[in-house]
């Protein structure tokens, strides 16, 4: 008997976690077919191997499984194939698909291939491979009790999850022909042992690296599974912390554009390389200012390998596994003036084009840049003259999307990101945190960006208005880090 199950009902039994993301279930998980791996006691991590039913996967559908998993299954072409698959032959599906790898930190066996299974350790009880398959037998499922234009609106699994509960009831009554089976691996501890449970936690985590690698997952869904960017979600401000991916295809508000994780952990380097210019992260690590534009997979493998770090976080341990918690006060405070940035860089992108016309420069006469004018544009089009300088799409700021009355050009974000990167100039080091070195950085950027624009116009002919040699030229990022110091 494998470490006992503290709610020993057939029924899937549940609480809600604290950050609502996660139940705890317990529920029979038997297999038509089983073989256990190895088949002594004295392992620390055990295998049982087999085909199981899809109606015996109901419970783990109802259960939040994919929380261990890195990435979140969203409906795209690999999901259409297993569907076809599943509707067309279903018994050969055990056959043509890698199943599930399933992981709990408690499993109980019992007799006639049955495995008394409970999710309740968030990093480690769940699916941690073949979430694509899992959101695919969903859909098959309420495709019993659903019309098809209704299963077919459904994308996502946030949205199969809703659909799920309420359909549940007339889930339960549908019955599954006995071949219409699936192949599983469910992995757990080899006994409840401190050392064995350990172990499990520790290997959960790089099964599910390892399994997953490929399929090309992110290097950041494993940094947002260990909470390397616990921190930086709450320094964001909400509305934008929630159109950050922190998980891979998965957003708060999924009508927004989604913002990539890189995107802010490369601003995050800003304040970092200043605390490594004074020597106050525990290793010396940092990234080129060009390189936090043009090069974020290097950004974001760096702050990978600095949060890692047992001087920068430790393991929370308990239900979150493997999970870590950042403990350096140098670094958090580096991620939480991170938080501004965003919406500095939208301030800077708003605000330079009306600073740089000054009376002598004119930031519209280049053909990057696009004058927002959609009357002007349809009148060109019917006069059958050149309409390249304009648009009819109200320009954004890059992160808040917001636009303004000082928003008339459409242009390459690629041209400020010198400004951007040079912020730093404006920090400086109190103890051992980076803080602004003004009370009022908003007010000060304004009164710095308004002199140094029309001054940025020989940077800009040096290289032609080509916003991507601008940005990746080291000089840029100095002269405008130069400015933000003199002026």
């Amino acid at each position: 008997m494998i470490g006992a199950a503290r709610c020993f009902s057939s029924d899937a039994c549940s609480f809600r976690k604290s950050k609502g993301t996660f139940f705890m279930s317990n529920f029979i998980l038997k297999f038509a077919h089983v073989s256990v791996q190895p088949s002594g006691d004295e392992n620390s991590i055990r295998r049982a191997v087999g085909f199981v039913n899809i109606g015996q996967l109901l419970s783990i559908l109802d259960s939040k499984a994919l929380a261990p998993n890195p990435r979140s299954a969203k409906r795209n072409a690999i999901v259409e194939g297993i569907l076809g698959t599943l509707n067309d032959t279903p018994e050969l599906f055990r056959f043509k698909s890698k199943g599930l790898l399933i992981s709990s930190h408690r499993v109980e066996e019992l007799q006639r291939g049955r495995f008394r299974v409970t999710f309740e350790k968030e990093f480690v009880d769940g699916v941690l491979d073949g979430g694509h398959n899992l959101f695919a037998i969903g859909l098959f499922v309420l495709s019993q009790v659903l019309e098809h234009k209704e299963v077919a609106r459904i994308k996502t699994w946030e949205q199969l999850d809703h659909v799920w509960a309420e359909k549940r009831k007339e889930i339960e009554g549908l019955e599954f022909d006995p071949e219409d089976l699936v192949s599983v691996e469910l992995l757990y501890p080899g006994s409840n042992s401190e050392a064995d449970q350990e172990a499990f936690d520790r290997a959960a985590f790089d099964i599910s690296q390892a399994r997953n690698a490929n399929t090309e997952v992110k290097t950041e869904a494993f940094q947002n599974k260990l909470g390397f960017y616990d921190v930086l979600k709450d320094a964001l401000p909400v509305e934008l912390s929630q159109r950050v991916e922190w998980k891979p295809g998965v957003v708060e508000q999924a009508e927004a554009k989604p913002i990539p994780v890189r995107d802010i952990v490369a601003l995050a380097w800003i304040p970092l390389n200043l605390a490594n210019e004074h020597k106050l992260l525990p290793i010396d690590i940092s990234v080129l200012p060009q390189n936090i534009y043009r090069n974020k997979g290097e950004c974001s493998d760096k702050f990978k390998t600095l949060m890692a770090h047992n001087e920068v976080t430790e393991p929370i341990g308990g239900q979150a596994g493997q999970a870590r918690e950042l403990k350096h006060v140098t670094v958090e405070s580096c991620l939480f003036i991170a938080g501004d940035l965003p919406r500095l860089y939208d301030l800077i992108y708003e605000k330079f084009p009306r600073f740089y016309n000054d009376g002598t420069h004119r930031f519209g006469s280049r053909n990057v840049v696009k004058m927002y004018d959609p009357d002007k544009l349809k009148q060109l089009k019917a006069d059958g003259k050149d309409a390249s300088g304009y648009t009819g799409i109200r320009p954004l700021t890059p992160f808040f999307q917001r636009s303004s009355k000082d928003m008339k050009w459409k242009y390459p974000d690629a041209l400020i990101i010198p400004f951007v990167t040079a912020l730093s100039a404006l920090m400086k080091i109190e103890g051992d945190e980076v803080v602004w070195a003004v009370d009022d950085i908003d007010k000060t950027v304004l009164e710095k960006l308004e002199k140094a624009a029309p001054l940025y116009d020989g940077q800009l002919d040096a290289y032609d208005w080509d916003p991507q040699r601008l940005a990746k030229s080291p000089s840029s990022h100095k002269q405008a880090a130069s400015y933000y110091r003199v002026l």
